[in-house]
């Protein structure tokens, strides 16, 4: 009975003194929560500063529809080039055209001395706008599928390209329609005003953008 406590006593003694060496005891529940806790902060954080650079960024360099329309409109937009080309390099003109409806006759005056006077015929029924306009662009030939004629030597003087001086209708193959070169003398085209072809030419290659035209009865 001595012997057997005083093997009680030393366990006793011996629980009491590894209790004081290891005061927490590590379960093994608390070892699996520790480890998780530091495999969670060894985790990348979030930086929430950088992902609202990184927004901001895309934002910033993200394409926006509107330029990109707004580029694609510049590039048609042929009217509004021509408008500041014309703006930017005009001189003043030594010319001015003078258009009677009422004789269908084209005079060009340089410094306000005749020089030139022709045939010609302007629209039907008043197709032609009468007033004053300025010369504006040109071109060496068009034709039109609606009424199945062209033309060479083009200027316009109205509505940029609309409105134009330019010689007798041809076909497609540039042949001059005779039945349509013989009106000339008579109201006879849509609006525009004819010329024989080598007039139209003359106008082509002589008469600046700016010119001053005046159509009148």
């Amino acid at each position: 009975m001595k012997k057997t406590l005083q093997v009680l006593l030393v366990l006793i003694i011996t629980f009491f003194t590894f209790s004081a060496v290891n005061p927490t005891v590590v379960t093994d529940s608390d070892f699996a929560n520790q480890g998780i806790s530091s495999i969670n902060d060894e985790k990348p954080q979030v930086d929430n500063n950088t992902n609202n650079q990184d927004k901001n960024h895309r934002a910033t360099t993200r394409e926006n529809p509107d330029d990109r329309q707004n580029s694609d409109s510049n590039k048609d937009n042929h009217q509004s080039d021509k408008k500041t080309v014309l703006k930017d390099n005009l001189r003043p003109s030594r010319y001015r055209i003078d258009v009677s409806v009422s004789e269908q006759k084209v005079r060009i005056y340089e410094d306000d001395a005749l020089v030139k006077e022709w045939m010609a015929s302007t629209g039907k029924d008043g197709s032609t706008p009468l007033g004053h306009f300025k010369i504006q662009n040109r071109g060496k030939w068009f034709y039109s599928e609606k009424y199945q004629q062209g033309a060479m030597w083009w200027v316009s003087f109205k509505d940029w390209g609309v409105y134009l001086f330019h010689s007798v209708p041809m076909d497609r193959n540039r042949n001059v329609l005779e039945e349509e070169a013989d009106k000339l003398g008579t109201p006879a085209s849509h609006g525009c005003v004819r010329l024989e072809t080598d007039n139209a030419k003359w106008i082509y290659d002589n008469i600046p953008a700016g010119t001053p035209v005046y159509i009148h009865e």
